[in-house]
């Protein structure tokens, strides 16, 4: 997923789903009393979902906005698209890592993520870590992710195929840990009680996305697909084309008139939505009891 300019311009479903999570989410965020609220994003990708859609949900004094992603490129191509938001930054984090930077621990009133733990295999630590961005005083996160998409079943088939599995040996690595799960929504809920939330809501939808010609499923695979990055650039296209193939042996493809790029490819998939709390209490009123206590013992 290295391919920032053309993730930027190649992730319709993840844009088209965090705007419909964030217009029904954003009013149970615990937005702080104050306006000073500071928000973390995991796996911002190229920049531009945290920008268009969480960006503007930000009070006007809020005090920081950190971006962050496993990837170098990314982190370097959402800071420069980027750069002239003030209190924005993008910086690199693997969520899924056995210790966090210790200048971000405790640091943040909100925690979001769209489309990017299903790349994490060991969401148990994830979801630790999330839980310790959060402030002491408590905190909230919206993570948005796949729990089962047909695409990790493409991904098993040409594992399979003598010409790419070379490049694939670890393609479990790369398929979300919730893929077979019978029962991910409660799965997922348990994990987060593991981590400490003591509010949580999960639920998983099942969504259809429609990829409008070859041309657009081809560049959605590549900007998304880590395999790529492996093989001699001259192989993508023949790799795309067995994709492809694939797809159309699921019976994906949707009947349309006209020539092979104008076919239409259906795509159904399970989607976890999850907000949690780090507290039970809202965050807004305890800022405000705060806020009351110090002003009672000014005027005393």
């Amino acid at each position: 997923m290295n391919q920032a300019s053309l993730y930027q311009r190649a992730n319709q479903v993840q844009r088209h789903d965090a705007k419909l999570i964030l217009d029904e989410y954003s009013s149970r965020l615990q937005w702080r009393s104050d306006g000073q609220d500071s928000l973390l994003d995991v796996g911002s990708g190229s920049g531009n979902v945290l920008m268009d859609f969480v960006y503007p949900l930000l009070p006007k004094s809020y005090e920081q906005l950190v971006g962050t992603d496993i990837s170098s490129k990314m982190v370097g191509y959402a800071n420069n698209c980027y750069r002239r938001y003030e209190r924005t930054q993008f910086q690199v984090l693997d969520i899924g890592c056995d210790r966090l930077p210790e200048q971000l621990k405790g640091r943040f009133d909100h925690v979001t993520s769209f489309y990017c733990l299903h790349w994490v295999q060991n969401l148990r630590v994830a979801l630790n870590n999330i839980y310790d961005l959060l402030r002491n005083e408590g905190g909230d996160c919206l993570l948005v992710f796949l729990a089962s998409n047909p695409v990790y079943e493409v991904y098993k088939v040409l594992h399979t195929n003598a010409k790419w599995a070379a490049y694939m040996q670890d393609v479990e690595q790369f398929i979300s840990p919730l893929h077979t799960s019978s029962k991910p929504a409660e799965q997922f809920k348990q994990l987060l009680n593991e981590a400490g939330f003591h509010y949580k809501n999960v639920e998983v939808r099942s969504e259809v996305f429609v990829y409008e010609g070859v041309r657009t499923l081809k560049d959605n695979v590549k900007a998304i697909c880590p395999f790529l990055e492996r093989m001699p650039a001259d192989l993508h296209e023949e790799f795309l084309d067995d994709f492809v193939d694939v797809v159309v042996s699921m019976n994906l493809k949707q009947q349309t008139d006209g020539d092979q790029q104008q076919q239409r490819f259906a795509s159904p998939y399970k989607l976890v939505v999850a907000y949690a709390r780090k507290s039970s209490t809202l965050l807004g009123n305890v800022l405000s009891e705060m806020s009351s206590t110090k002003s009672l013992k000014g005027v005393s």
